[in-house]
């Protein structure tokens, strides 16, 4: 943007209409996001990082799209439709429209932080409803994000299948990413975190969506490659969902929101947050796009930093206590680790049917002092004097069915069951939508934290249905839709009260990953199927399309096809975990004095290297690592800023493979860079220009499957 247009829009906003741009009074702003009021046209425009959206929005008109594209005059969608349809009373009334019964009331905005938002607010008279509709840009990111507010006004209005956006767009190859689809297949269409994509013929419907968790089956998201930009869109909703998209003609209709469903509206409640953004270029620079919106817009700027993680659930389950947990603790300041996370087995009753019976004893929130007998505080203590975090491990959402009943726990009325069942014949739901139950789990919660004082909390959920039980505050089909919003009040209120406390997202592995939990959490475990290293790539390749890398946790662990002690691989196994937020489930006492002098290395090196993760997205260079079928290599460019080192990695699958050339992007054709090892040993020396065209020869070696190397401009 030139001095001229940045100066101009500091006291205008660009309403863009068809390829013309008439000047409108800009009445907030943030950066580059902003909010513009056209009073002659009737319009509000809200905008940011040359991306716009146009609304009429007046007591005289209907509200409707009237824009969204870029600033170059490229409209993705234009119309005299609305973009979302309010289901109330069994009726289908276009939001906004006034022969639907819609009453104007007005336009708002507010400015935070570097986040601007519109809200267009109508009254429903009939049925005694306020309907609000808000938009909101962030600073520095072409994403929007929408949502619709609904408060009863003195009545108890049904609504029906709340619905996040409906959109028309030109058609193009729509892009998503598989969820974890329970056990990963071998085949790769099927396998967990694919990337998927497919042209729609005329007619033709694609279905995604989730029925439970929101990525058990596919992760809610996707993009469309138009001429030149993409255009992305996904809920940030952590339970069922629905995408429908069908072509019609030369355009894709989009319906995003819930799937069929009724709720009785008691009080005010917000309908599913969605997003949808637009960016010059391909699925790399989208990526960036969002990742911006997801640090400054979603997170309000609380970054994502990965710490080095030491898990204790791969190596021990629920077999710990507080003699062996020191030694590790000990052995793992020894690595470099930085956090030691305390897993199940921690409180009285789990283990009675073996080392992997983490269920027995859940819910009764009590320290098991015979593991230990110093409790839980003195070992948080022990871990910060090595120099690492503390965290630990619970499962809030899910009681042992032993337990219920008993003083001060559970109770059987709070639980959730699906046609009269708990689902499970040893755990029950606590089902999250009912004040009380709510309440307790909160209350269980901050007194357990208030206790330890851990500095990471590992929330994880094994188990769930869909409550359809009579007698609570929900229905029989909005089950999902309380317990999801039941969550979301009980994180925020962590979050504000144990603001520097970070928290992990782990719902039996990833069938819980979306930016609704992204939201409230600082790190998510993708996958328990973490060997060999290949899946674990995989899982980030597909993955890093929608979430910042350092937001993706795997473990380098042992398993039947990745064998680590003595292992000339050792090396490997770690950079392959190190493409998101590292961390190890192992017995470091079993590992001899070379490997722990490898382990030492490759963490060093890791914290390296992660300056360019933290702020930083990755661009798939080849096909997706693979169990079957895999690519004799498959690499990965991770770019952060021209400031910074690009990092590029390549993995060698194949023992026969050739040598591998890697064409490195989003360099500065005329500046001299020099290419550095991993181990900061310079390789050489070439301009932006040449490494983008000519590209980086990795040779095969046999003993390391895994090479990094830094891109690193020459200082002047």
């Amino acid at each position: 943007m030139s001095l001229r247009a940045t100066c101009a829009l500091l006291a205008f906003g660009l309403v863009t209409t068809g390829t013309a741009s008439v000047p409108a009074a800009t009445v907030a702003q943030a950066g580059s996001a902003f909010v513009a009021q056209d009073t002659a046209a009737r319009t509000w425009t809200i905008g940011s990082a040359g991306a716009s959206l146009t609304v009429a929005l007046d007591p005289s008109t209907d509200f409707s799209i009237v824009r969204f594209g870029s600033d170059n005059g490229h409209a993705w969608v234009s119309g005299t439709t609305p973009d979302t349809v309010i289901n109330v009373g069994g009726q289908a009334l276009p939001f906004g429209k006034r022969t639907a019964g819609f009453v104007y009331v007005g336009a708002t905005t507010l400015v935070r932080g570097t986040t601007v938002q519109l809200d267009a607010t109508f009254d429903l008279p009939k049925w005694r409803l306020r309907v609000a509709r808000h938009y909101a840009a962030t600073s520095g990111s072409p994403t929007f994000e929408t949502w619709t507010t609904f408060t009863p006004l003195g009545a108890i209005p049904v609504l029906r299948d709340l619905n996040a956006f409906r959109l028309t767009v030109p058609a193009g190859r729509m892009r998503w990413v598989n969820g974890l689809r329970g056990e990963a297949s071998d085949i790769a269409g099927d396998a967990s975190f694919t990337l998927r994509q497919q042209d729609l013929l005329a007619g033709e419907r694609l279905s995604l969506g989730a029925a439970g968790r929101s990525s058990e089956q596919t992760v809610p998201w996707f993009s469309i490659d138009g001429p030149g930009e993409t255009f992305y869109a996904g809920l940030m909703w952590s339970g069922a969902w629905s995408l429908n998209a069908t072509r019609s003609g030369n355009a894709i209709d989009l319906a995003l929101g819930l799937p069929p469903m009724t709720t009785s509206l008691m009080s005010r409640v917000d309908g599913p947050h969605a997003f949808f953004g637009l960016v010059p270029g391909g699925p790399s620079e989208a990526a960036a796009a969002l990742r911006t919106f997801i640090i400054d817009g979603v997170r309000g700027g609380r970054p994502i930093e990965p710490l080095v993680t030491h898990n204790t659930w791969f190596a021990y389950g629920v077999a710990v206590n507080e003699p062996s947990m020191r030694r590790e603790i000990d052995d793992a300041a020894r690595l470099g680790a930085e956090l030691f996370v305390l897993d199940a087995g921690w409180y009285a009753g789990a283990g009675r049917m073996g080392a992997s019976d983490f269920y027995s004893g859940l819910g009764t929130w009590r320290v098991d002092s015979m593991k230990f007998p110093g409790g839980l505080r003195t070992l948080a203590t022990y871990a910060r004097q090595r120099g690492m975090k503390f965290g630990l491990w619970v499962e809030p959402e899910s009681v042992a069915q032993s337990t219920i009943g008993a003083p001060g726990l559970a109770q059987e009325k709070w639980l959730a069951k699906v046609n009269g069942k708990f689902g499970s014949s040893a755990t029950a739901q606590v089902c999250l939508g009912g004040n009380v139950a709510r309440q307790w789990v909160y209350d269980r919660l901050t007194q357990l934290i208030d206790d330890v004082r851990p500095d990471y909390l590992k929330w994880d959920n094994n188990m769930w249905i869909n409550c359809n039980r009579s007698g609570h505050v929900h229905s029989a089909t909005d089950g999902n839709f309380a317990h999801v919003n039941g969550l979301y009040e009980i994180l925020a209120g962590l979050r504000a009260r144990y603001p520097k406390m970070l928290i992990e997202n782990v719902s039996g592995g990833g069938n819980r990953l979306d930016l609704g939990m992204l939201r409230y959490t600082d790190t998510a475990w993708m996958d328990d199927l973490s060997t060999p290293a290949t899946v674990v790539r995989h899982n980030i390749q597909g993955l890093s399309a929608v979430f910042p890398p350092a937001y993706l946790l795997s473990f380098v662990m042992e398993g039947p096809r990745e064998t680590l002690r003595d292992s000339p691989r050792l090396a490997a196994s770690f950079r392959s975990r190190m493409l998101g937020a590292l961390g190890l489930s192992v017995r470091i006492g079993d590992f001899d004095a070379n490997d722990r002098a490898v382990m030492r290395s490759e963490i060093r090196s890791y914290k390296g290297l992660r300056g360019v993760l933290t702020q930083g997205t990755h661009t798939l260079l080849t096909a997706q690592a693979a169990q079957s079928e895999a690519p004799p290599w498959d690499a990965v460019q991770t770019f952060a800023s021209s400031d910074l080192p690009t990092v590029l990695w390549a993995f060698q699958s194949d023992p026969q493979a050739g040598s591998f050339t890697i064409k490195a992007s989003h360099l500065q054709a005329p500046v001299d860079y020099e290419v550095l090892t991993v181990g900061r040993w310079r390789v050489g020396k070439a301009t932006g220009e040449s490494l983008m065209q000519n590209g980086i020869e990795f040779l095969p070696l046999k003993r390391l499957a895994a090479q990094v190397v830094l891109v690193r401009p020459v200082s002047r």
